[in-house]
């Protein structure tokens, strides 16, 4: 119960009923990282789409040789959030690092083929994730743009 609590706050699973968010339940597996740890590579093959249920995820560009820290943070996926959409779009490869930037992360695990046989079976619960993904791709993509008007000594970047 505790888990369909959880999946009704996720951005990406707005206005799913009950029942779907049972069946969406299915496809999840659950699993943890530690403050730094790396949970999914930039440019690694993305086969995963993630929900965050607890502590903080960084997504990050990689500097050559591997290095990284949080000054490479281009977004905060904070408890109810998504990141991994790689994953459903192709290539299908992961464009950014995430990392647990708290003492410790659980997230839930999505398969891409276990999400596009479901999205197969039902279609609305498919229209909507996409629907959702899309809007949260925008806000990142509007967020970054800000952050980029700032640093050049902007407020914000205008939007019709």
């Amino acid at each position: 119960m505790k888990d369909l609590e959880f999946l009704s706050k996720v951005d990406v699973l707005q206005g799913l009923n009950v029942s779907e968010l049972v069946t969406l339940r299915g496809c999840c597996q659950t699993g943890q990282g530690q403050e730094g740890e790396r949970l999914s590579a930039e440019g690694q093959e993305a086969q995963d789409f993630f929900l965050l249920m607890e502590g903080r995820v960084e997504l990050r560009y990689e500097l050559p040789r591997g290095l990284s820290s949080s000054d490479q943070t281009l977004s905060v996926v904070k408890p109810s959030g998504s990141w991994g959409w790689s994953a459903l779009v192709p290539p299908h490869s992961y464009t950014l690092s995430a990392y647990c930037s708290s003492p410790a992360c659980r997230f839930m695990r999505l398969r891409r083929d276990e999400l596009w046989g479901l999205f197969d079976k039902n279609h609305r619960i498919g229209y909507i994730f996409m629907r959702n993904l899309a809007s949260v791709i925008g806000q990142r993509f509007h967020a970054v743009q800000d952050e980029l008007a700032r640093q050049q000594g902007f407020d914000q970047v205008h939007r019709c």
